[in-house]
C-alpha cells in the first residue's frame, strides 16, 4: 500500500468516431453532488456517515474497530461533472471539510468514489501499490486496506507502520466450460457486450476506434462484483477462442487484457491505470474512457519503436587513451584554471550573474510548463467533451490542441514555453463544435 499526496489531475482526450449512438448505449446516471452542510452535521453523532449515491465498500466491523474516538469516516459519490475544475472542488468541498475537522479536533477519513484520503493539514492520499489491491479496489470497489492504513495513521501511528495491513484480496478464478460458451457466443454476435446489471457499459463505438488503431477487439463488461463473489479471470481463456485479437474484459472498474503480445497489452492497461488514477477512483471517468487509453496506448507499443520520435545518430568509436594528446587537450583547461585564479572578485561577480540569470530562466521554465499544461488540458478536455455528445468537434480547435501538445515537448526556455500557452489559448477561444 503506497501513501501519496494528490495535488492536481489531468485528463486526457481520447477521440471516438462521431456517429448515431447505438440503440443498446445508454450514458450511466450522473451521481448526486455530495450534500457536504448535511454530512457534516452527521458525522458528530456517527462514526461512519455514508452519502446519498456514495459506491465504496469496506468491512464495516474491521474499520469500527481500527478507528479511534475522534476520527470520523465520510464515504461520498464520485465527483464526476459536479466540480467541473481543480478550484471549485477544493473551495466547494475540500477546504470546507479540512476546516471542520480542524475546527472540531476530529480526523475525518474522506472516501470520495473510490479514493481514500485523510482530510486536514497533514492530509494524505492512500491507493493501491500493486495489481492484485488494484484488482480489489476496482473489482469489488472496495476500500477497507485503505481505510484500515488511514485509521492507523489518525490515530498517531507511523506512515511505515500504518501501511503494514494484511487485508486479504481475491484470488482469480477460470471460468467454467459453461460461462466461457455463453460469453464465446455473446462475442461472435458483437465485439463489445455488456452484462445485465452493468451500470457503466461499454460504448459499442469503442470496436471502430480500435478498427482505426489497427486493432481488433473482443470486450465484455460485467457488473461490479459484491463480497464473496468470485473473480473469473475470462480474458486468457477467451483469447484461445479468438486468437490474434485483443481481448478485454471489465468486472465494475477492474479491466482485464489478453493478447498475443501480452507484455505490451498489460502495459498498457497499467499505463492507463497509473497515468489517469485521479480520474478513475475520484471522478469516476466512464470504463469507455479507460478502454480508450488502453488501445492508444496499445497502438503506441506495438509499432515496435522505443519511441516515437527519430533516434539519435551513432555516436563515434572510443579512441585509445593517448597520453600527449590528453596533455595537450587539458593544457588550455590549466591555463584557463590559472587566468581563474588571478582574476579573482572580477571573474566571481560575472559567474554569480550568470547563475541568476540561470535560476530566473529555471523559475520561468517551471511557471510557464505549469500554465502550458493546464491550458492544453482545458482544451482537450472541452473537444472531449464535445465528441461525447455525439457532435463534431471543431477542426481547427483540434489541431491548436495537437501542436500545443507537440511543441510542448520541444519547448526549452520560459518564452517557447509561453508561446505553447498561447497556441493552447487559440484553440480555447474557437467554438469546439463545427458551426455550419
Amino acid at each position: 500500500m503506497r501513501v501519496l499526496r494528490t495535488l492536481a489531475g489531468l485528463l486526457a482526450a481520447v477521440g471516438f468516431f462521431v456517429g448515431a449512438t447505438p440503440p443498446s448505449w445508454a450514458e450511466p446516471p450522473e451521481p448526486p453532488a455530495l450534500d457536504l452542510a448535511k454530512a457534516l452535521d452527521e458525522l458528530p453523532d456517527q462514526q461512519i456517515y455514508r452519502a446519498p449515491g456514495a459506491v465504496a465498500t469496506f468491512d464495516d466491523d474491521a474499520v469500527r474497530a481500527a478507528l479511534g474516538p475522534d476520527t470520523r469516516v465520510l464515504v461520498a459519490p464520485y465527483a464526476a461533472d459536479n466540480y467541473p475544475g481543480d478550484h471549485e472542488h477544493y473551495d466547494k468541498l475540500a477546504k470546507p471539510l479540512d476546516d471542520w475537522a480542524a475546527a472540531n479536533h476530529t480526523q475525518v477519513i474522506f472516501i470520495e468514489g473510490i479514493d481514500a484520503s485523510l482530510a486536514g493539514e497533514n492530509s494524505i492520499g492512500v491507493g493501491p501499490s500493486d495489481i492484485p489491491e488494484l484488482r480489489q479496489t476496482t473489482a469489488y470497489l472496495d476500500v477497507t486496506e485503505a481505510v484500515l492504513v488511514l485509521a492507523r495513521r489518525a490515530g498517531g501511528m507511523s506512515v511505515d507502520e500504518a501501511v503494514k495491513v494484511d487485508y486479504p484480496n481475491a484470488t482469480p478464478v477460470p471460468p467454467t466450460g459453461q460461462q466461457l460458451d455463453d460469453l464465446t457466443a455473446h462475442l461472435r454476435t458483437t465485439p463489445v457486450y455488456n452484462a445485465p446489471g452493468r451500470d457503466d457499459p461499454i460504448d459499442q463505438r469503442t470496436a471502430r476506434l480500435a478498427d482505426k488503431y489497427g486493432i481488433t477487439v473482443r470486450i465484455a463488461a460485467f457488473p461490479v462484483l459484491t463480497e464473496g463473489e468470485p473473480l473469473v479471470d475470462y480474458a486468457p481463456a477467451l483469447l484461445e477462442r479468438f486468437p490474434g485479437e485483443v481481448v478485454m474484459v471489465a468486472q465494475g472498474r477492474w479491466l482485464d487484457v489478453a493478447a498475443a503480445d501480452r507484455a505490451k497489452a498489460v502495459s498498457a492497461r497499467d499505463y492507463a491505470y497509473g497515468r489517469y488514477e485521479g480520474g478513475s477512483f475520484s471522478r469516476g471517468s466512464a470504463m469507455t474512457d479507460r478502454v480508450g487509453t488502453v488501445l492508444e496506448r496499445l497502438r503506441f507499443l506495438l509499432r515496435d519503436t522505443a519511441y516515437g520520435r527519430p533516434q539519435p545518430q551513432p555516436q563515434p568509436r572510443p579512441r585509445p587513451f593517448d597520453v600527449r594528446r590528453t596533455i595537450s587537450t587539458f593544457a588550455p583547461w590549466v591555463l584557463l584554471g590559472a587566468a581563474l585564479v588571478l582574476g579573482g572578485a572580477g571573474l566571481y561577480t560575472w559567474r554569480r550573474r550568470q547563475v541568476d540569470r540561470a535560476d530566473a530562466e529555471k523559475r520561468s521554465m517551471r511557471r510557464e510548463s505549469a500554465k502550458a499544461m493546464a491550458r492544453i488540458g482545458d482544451l482537450g478536455a472541452r473537444l472531449l467533451a464535445v465528441e461525447e455528445r455525439g457532435e463534431s468537434a471543431n477542426p481547427e480547435a483540434a489541431e491548436r490542441h495537437a501542436t500545443a501538445r507537440a511543441l510542448y515537448d520541444e519547448a526549452l526556455t520560459g518564452a517557447a514555453m509561453a508561446e505553447v500557452a498561447n497556441v493552447a489559448d487559440e484553440g480555447i477561444a474557437m467554438p469546439t463544435v463545427v458551426t455550419s
